[in-house]
């Protein structure tokens, strides 16, 4: 069986051997097998590029990209979302801090909010309802536009309904008439 020389070019590039590449980079086959599933260029079956692997792993830069800049090299790209990364932790570990300092608004307040807002979200809709049939009147016998309005309240009505949480929101109950009904 013929010896296989170490070097030779492939599609206009040089190659190197598993094991000539792994001589010259200093790693193990296993590396190079962690590299390829990675992303790195392999040209065919135990063929390595020697420039394409340098070039994915950062340790010459690129010729250029679209703009003609020089493309950053891999180890800076990876510093730099290493630290957009910690930045990113050391924002949540804030948050964190911040919610057990209670420096965020509480349940009694937010339900006040609610409760405030409420009423005029209800009265806003209702209106809102009496408009279209206001619109629709002209159009349709009263017997309908009883029907339509009835319709639109009930389902609005329901909306808010589902809004109101139990435990969250109670509607105030209205007070009666003195004298009957």
């Amino acid at each position: 069986m013929p010896v296989k020389e170490p070097v030779q070019k492939i599609n206009g590039k040089i190659c190197f051997t598993t094991t000539a590449m792994c001589e010259a980079l200093n790693v193990s086959r296993e590396t190079l097998s962690v590299w390829e599933s990675k992303g790195c260029p392999k040209t065919a079956r135990g063929w390595w590029p020697l420039w394409d692997i340098l070039r994915w792993r950062g340790l010459i830069p690129l010729a250029g990209n679209q703009e003609g800049q020089a493309e950053e090299p891999l180890a800076v790209k990876r510093l730099r979302y290493d630290a957009s990364l910690k930045e990113a932790k050391v924002e949540e570990i804030t948050f964190k801090n911040e919610a057990t300092q209670k420096m965020y608004v509480s349940k009694e307040e937010a339900t006040a909010e609610i409760r405030r807002f409420y009423p005029v979200l209800k009265k806003s809709v209702l209106t809102f309802c009496r408009r279209i049939v206001a619109e629709v009147e002209p159009y349709v016998d009263r017997a309908v536009v009883k029907r339509v309005e009835k319709i639109i309240t009930e389902l609005t009505l329901d909306a808010l309904g589902q809004i109101s949480v139990p435990g969250v929101f109670t509607a105030p109950k209205r007070k009666q008439k003195k004298g009957g009904n």
